[in-house]
């Protein structure tokens, strides 16, 4: 299945793991980085509903009909739940029909959020934007519903228990919830204590459903662990102790001084268990990583980082959300106090996936399609008369991400010439299951081959890989790159001492920064049709993408 991007790929061979018999709390990966593995730090959480609909359909289409079927239907039943969502908030925030509609179009229209909704999308980012919106829908619904409110913490911890990635967002609504308590007290005091009780709850029943009980002091800062346990449980416990001194002494002065309070034994004690996930994510990485990996993961590029490299990809992405949060702002002032708080659960959403967006690219997914009632409602607060008219589709569909995108793409030449952006190349052209399937006919072996194929040769064969494209993979990442970058003396004794059989490349395409830094090293020469002595051509056949060498022994 070509569609498969790595880390669906990877999905994938967790899912098979899975249903071959490895354990529910194991999620290592043995056949990365062999002989001991990669712990991996992706959730069960997607690997339960994916594994068990594959097992559904396997008596009816066999194991590889069940498994295509699944990558088409898992991303288009959340793509059909994320658009009704997005009706439902544009609903809440202008009960309009004509709003909710065009909410639904701009939402399809929201090209960032589209990657993670195609055939083939099963990693965990499409789950992940579903719960955002499911927890925008409660929460602006919080002054009016107990139950939803509690329906609001389970979808944060949820989120929160699925992966980190969302957590501005999410931090930036659980401060709204606070200050909404602050600020009106007693009336809303039942619901933002069932927002609490839902959200520590929720937390405490996850844990033990997908950690062992032995690793929740360890200090895991990249995904569900001890120290996201003390943020959602001792956040709900905040808030619900919180309501409970307002109880006996309900006064603006009060809630201010027990939430600071309480925040700072809370911000404390995160802080005197779990200070180093405050560092870096990278810190730890060896700093050729970095240079050659990391620093060039398509996600995680800055706002100056992408305006370096695809200037006319800078509307699309940033000014839709950028220019939706303006929107809701006038929106918001010219608004009813009692309809006031959706609109700042809205903005301080967009505010902190916006803000994340200029540190790493993947804010910006879930920003625009949370963008797109917000726009809509926004015009039809401001503008009514295009309430009532194809006016607002049209002004919708022009303003959308996917125009801004075809606008960015015409203006291309002149841009370049503005900003004289960085030429990179294009993607590998080595990146899909069919690229690496010549592979499946060799005896199993420990392979060398770039990062990115890595997940690629897991699924579609039975090879180990070193290289990854994940932070926990540090030690067979750095292997794979020295190894490209040496001498062919030096080669040869990282192949010899990490017991390699294989090594592949992308033949159609070599790593240019890697031969650039080291033009006499393994991959320039290998680049170069150069076949050291130690290494065996290996024939894959007319047309294949990549080259292998086997390891003469």
């Amino acid at each position: 299945f070509n569609a498969l991007s790595a880390d669906d790929a990877m999905r994938l061979v967790e899912v098979d793991d899975l249903i071959g018999g490895q354990g529910w709390f194991d999620v290592t990966q043995y056949r990365m980085d062999p002989p001991g593995g990669t712990s991996m730090h992706w959730s069960r959480l997607i690997d339960a509903p994916l594994a068990g609909l594959i097992l559904l359909l396997k008596p009816l289409l066999g194991m590889s009909g069940a498994r295509a079927v699944i990558l088409y239907f898992w991303p288009a039943l959340l793509f059909a739940i994320a658009l009704a969502l997005v009706a439902a908030i544009a609903r809440q925030m202008c009960n309009n029909a004509t709003v909710m509609l065009t909410a639904v179009a701009l939402g399809v229209l929201s090209l960032p959020a589209l990657v993670h909704f195609r055939a083939g999308a099963i990693d965990h980012h499409n789950a992940q934007i579903v719960l955002l919106l499911a927890l925008v829908l409660m929460t602006i619904q919080i002054e009016r519903s107990t139950v939803k409110a509690a329906l609001g913490g389970l979808a944060m911890s949820l989120s929160l228990a699925i992966g980190i990635e969302m957590l501005p967002a999410l931090t930036a609504i659980a401060i709204a919830i606070s200050g909404l308590f602050i600020w009106r007290g007693a009336a809303v005091a039942r619901q933002v204590g069932a927002f609490g009780g839902g959200l520590a709850a929720s937390s405490l029943l996850l844990a033990p459903a997908l950690l062992p009980l032995s690793s929740l002091a360890a200090p895991v800062c990249d995904t569900f662990g001890g120290p996201v346990l003390l943020l959602t449980v001792g956040g709900g416990i905040v808030l619900m102790i919180m309501v409970g001194i307002d109880r006996y002494r309900s006064t603006l002065r009060m809630r201010v001084a027990s939430g600071v309070a309480l925040a700072t034994v809370l911000a404390g004690s995160f802080l005197a268990s779990f200070s180093g996930c405050i560092a870096s994510p990278f810190g730890h990485l060896d700093p050729i990583v970095v240079s050659l990996w990391v620093n060039n993961i398509g996600e995680a590029i800055s706002f100056t980082r992408m305006l370096q490299l695809f200037p006319e990809k800078m509307a699309a992405y940033h000014a839709f959300p950028m220019v939706t949060i303006g929107l809701a702002v006038m929106a918001l002032i010219r608004s009813n106090p009692a309809e006031r708080f959706r609109w700042i659960v809205a903005i301080s959403a967009l505010a902190a996936l916006v803000g994340f967006g200029l540190l790493q690219l993947r804010g910006l997914a879930a920003a625009s399609i949370l963008a797109a009632p917000v726009f809509v409602a926004s015009l039809a607060v401001l503008w009514p008369r295009l309430a009532s008219g194809p006016m607002l589709l049209l002004v919708s569909a022009v303003a959308s991400p996917y125009s801004l995108d075809v606008a960015g793409i015409s203006a291309k030449p002149m841009l370049d010439a503005i900003f004289k952006p960085e030429q990179i190349g294009d993607l590998s052209p080595c990146r899909s299951l069919s690229d690496v399937a010549s592979l499946k006919r060799l005896p199993k072996g420990r392979v060398m081959a770039p990062i990115d194929l890595g997940p690629a040769i897991l699924a579609e064969t039975n090879h180990e890989v070193f290289a990854g494209p994940y932070h926990r993979n540090n030690d067979g990442n750095t292997a794979f790159l020295k190894l490209m970058l040496a001498p062919l003396p030096t080669a040869h004794r990282i192949l010899s001492d990490r017991r390699v059989d294989y090594v592949v490349t992308c033949s159609a395409a070599p790593d240019q920064k890697i031969i650039k830094l080291a033009p006499e090293g393994l991959e320039a020469r290998l680049g170069r049709g150069e076949t050291p002595d130690f290494l065996e051509p290996i024939d894959l056949g007319p047309g294949a993408k990549i080259s292998a060498w086997r390891l003469r022994k």
